[in-house]
């Protein structure tokens, strides 16, 4: 019998959102980029299959203390990248790069997109990973989500859906401090033909709005490819 996406998945995007964005550099206060029109909105969920998903076996890490971010290695501004599964194509506001090798081999990671700026010492960045499942996956698993985050001591709130390329992403954002910084983290899921998307957005706490003005730029260039 298969199992879940276990919220485990929701636990690593936040843990490696911590990674990629922490520094020991002190940090940019560069001035956010105005934002653009949203792209997000309130729904109903769409999309989704019948598929069952499987548990992920990566082992999330349990802080930031053992690595610091490096610069993305490549910028993408420029065009379209692709994430591992081959299903999707985005392109990344300027500033931002490509910094998916940062997170090492662990399973279901897709695409990490990480901003050449900080804000408070922190880089914002979106940690994207895909695993078989469908819309109940979603539901289930972002309330699981939801409850453990709160159990760690972290505040959890709603957070409005995201519409990414005609499908319904729901999800909830965090606010907790690890290494200093106040964390931002905000966690959507989405299905589509199998798939489970797992979207986390990270940034300073000082920085939210700036990170979601370009979360916004990043699901407005979503281009589905397969599927």
């Amino acid at each position: 019998m298969t199992r879940p996406a276990r919220l485990l998945s929701v636990t690593l995007l936040t843990a490696l959102l911590v990674l990629a964005g922490c520094s020991t550099d002190g940090g940019d206060t560069t001035a956010p980029d105005a934002p653009p029109p949203t792209s997000t909105t309130t729904g109903a969920p769409s999309g989704g299959s019948t598929s069952g998903a499987t548990s992920s076996s990566a082992t999330a890490p349990t802080s930031a203390s053992s690595t610091s971010a490096s610069s993305p290695t490549s910028a993408t501004s420029s065009g379209p990248v692709a994430g591992r599964s081959g299903t999707y194509t985005v392109t990344a506001p300027t500033g931002w790069g490509v910094a998916t090798d940062q997170a090492g081999s662990v399973q279901g990671i897709d695409l990490v997109l990480l901003s050449s700026s900080k804000v408070a010492g922190f880089g914002n960045n979106l940690v994207v990973i895909v695993t078989p499942g469908d819309a109940t996956v979603v539901a289930q698993e972002l309330e699981k989500g939801r409850t453990q985050m709160g159990q760690a001591g972290r505040k959890v709130s709603d957070a409005p859906d995201v519409q990414v390329a005609g499908v319904t992403a729901k999800g909830f954002q965090t606010t907790y401090e690890q290494q200093g910084v106040n964390i931002l983290a905000r966690s959507y899921a989405m299905a589509r033909s199998g798939k489970v998307y797992l979207l986390t957005l990270s940034s300073s706490q000082q920085d939210g709005a700036n990170a979601l003005a370009q979360l916004g730029r990043i699901v407005a260039s979503w281009r589905w490819t397969a599927g």
